[in-house]
């Protein structure tokens, strides 16, 4: 049984953006869309599980159905490609929630007013500036993305 209270079965497909630019998608069955809240969030943030590999992703829209990427690392990780079937289950996240990477709120805590103007952007602006320190691999990388982060709120 499963923890999760929504899950699927589907195949690994492609979403094209371009002649030669795609995604590795898996489509949610419209079954299951009525059952989930995409009236309030049309990209809808779930935690939950890919054949047993947790993950977080957004539900996108795809022009009459909604896709959740499946990452390249994922796929490896796998041991899928495009074409074999995946098992997902998911729980709706919350929508507001923002993973802060250590070092951007170490560096927040030390600067109340830029933590002030941080706390005003929206919380998928912050995502995105929190993914933009995560995603770097280096220290020294790291320390730089929130150099420049606090710059931009400073400015």
């Amino acid at each position: 049984m499963s923890f999760y209270p929504f899950q699927f079965k589907a195949p690994v497909t492609r979403q094209h953006m371009g002649k030669e630019l795609y995604y590795t998608v898996v489509v949610l069955p419209a079954d299951l869309e009525p059952h989930l809240p995409f009236d309030r969030f049309p990209r809808l943030r779930v935690e939950g599980e890919v054949d047993g590999v947790p993950i977080e992703g957004t539900f996108m829209p795809g022009g009459g159905y909604f896709y959740l990427m499946t990452p390249r690392k994922l796929l490896k990780k796998l041991g899928k490609e495009v074409g074999d079937e995946v098992k997902v289950e998911f729980g709706v996240a919350d929508q507001d929630a923002v993973h802060m990477p250590p070092e951007l709120a170490e560096a927040l805590g030390d600067a109340p007013d830029l933590a002030e103007i941080w706390n005003s952007w929206t919380p998928g602006k912050r995502r995105g500036y929190a993914h933009r320190v995560t995603s770097a691999k280096a220290a020294a990388t790291k320390a730089r993305r929130v150099a420049e982060i606090l710059d931009l709120l400073a400015g």
